[in-house]
């Protein structure tokens, strides 16, 4: 069994939503010019003319510094102090205080779901990877050009990776928790190749025999035959796969294939012990392809 889909919590082979929000920062630093009005000569007006303009691009270089220098401190300031927000959250979670992590919630995150689903969704996560044993890590992500901080932990049988992003005031709007595989993205991509080439084959019980009992009860052969058969139908004879690669974010392969009439993305997901917990069979387009 895989993790479970619980919105923020586990994902049964459904992406989760990317994320939005940027920091924004609204001071503004004024400067202010006082120039008395005088009687001067010309020459000695083209002199302090000159000598404002330098005042002038002098303030303009200062600012520059300033902004240069201070806003990667504040975003690596912002950073490292929502990595020991992460860290602390783990903690919190492996050690049931619950309500602690709620209170790091946004207002809406936190109406959405009572303390007593969190602390279901903990015990099916427990169930699957076992006991907490210690964090390894905490990381940041980008996806989608937003930061998504990481906890990864030790259980028992599987690592597990909590994922958390943050709004301007560091409140947690987006929160994610399952057990990860430790398969290697070259071992995943080879491993989704080969149910391809099964598929292809019309090898359907081996394909059937790497799933996972939840697969095995809702994808027998015969319906792998039938849905092959559809496709087949459709595009026509299979002439090769033209590129195969992982998701980034989570334990999933698209592998882009090539029919006599089109093109097709056959996707792979696996569970944290290899076995296949998710395939789908999806339309690619042949100009532009949002999966690979």
């Amino acid at each position: 069994m895989g993790a479970l889909k619980v919105r923020w919590f586990f994902l049964v082979q459904r992406r989760r939503s990317r994320y939005g929000g940027k920091i924004l920062d609204n001071r503004q630093r004024v400067f202010e010019l006082h120039v008395s009005l005088c009687y001067r000569p010309l020459t000695q007006f083209l002199f302090a003319s000159l000598e404002i303009t330098m005042r002038l691009l002098r303030y303009f270089l200062l600012l520059v510094t300033l902004l240069g220098i201070q806003a990667p401190g504040r975003a690596q300031a912002s950073g490292d102090l929502r990595l020991s927000i992460t860290k602390d959250v783990m903690d919190d979670i492996a050690h049931d205080r619950l309500a602690s992590v709620r209170e790091r919630f946004t207002p809406d995150l936190r109406d959405s779901f009572s303390e007593s689903e969190m602390k279901g969704v903990w015990n099916d996560l427990v169930e699957v990877a076992g006991a907490f044993q210690k964090q390894i890590s905490q990381t940041t992500r980008t996806v989608q050009d937003t930061p998504v901080y990481v906890a990864k932990s030790q259980f028992e049988k599987f690592k597990v990776e909590l994922k958390l992003v943050f709004n301007d005031s560091n409140q947690i709007i987006d929160f994610w928790i399952g057990a990860i595989s430790d398969l290697s993205p070259e071992s995943m991509e080879a491993s989704a190749r080969e149910i391809t080439d099964l598929l292809r084959q019309g090898h359907f019980d081996q394909v059937s025999s790497k799933f996972d009992d939840l697969m095995k009860t809702k994808m027998s052969p015969e319906r792998l035959v039938g849905s092959w058969s559809h496709i087949m139908t459709h595009l026509g004879q299979f002439k090769g796969i033209k590129l195969a690669r992982k998701d980034s974010d989570l334990d999933r392969v698209d592998v882009r294939c090539e029919f006599e009439n089109g093109l097709m993305i056959i996707r792979v997901a696996f569970d944290p012990s290899g076995k296949i917990d998710g395939l789908w069979m999806l339309p690619a387009e042949p100009e532009k392809d949002s999966q690979i």
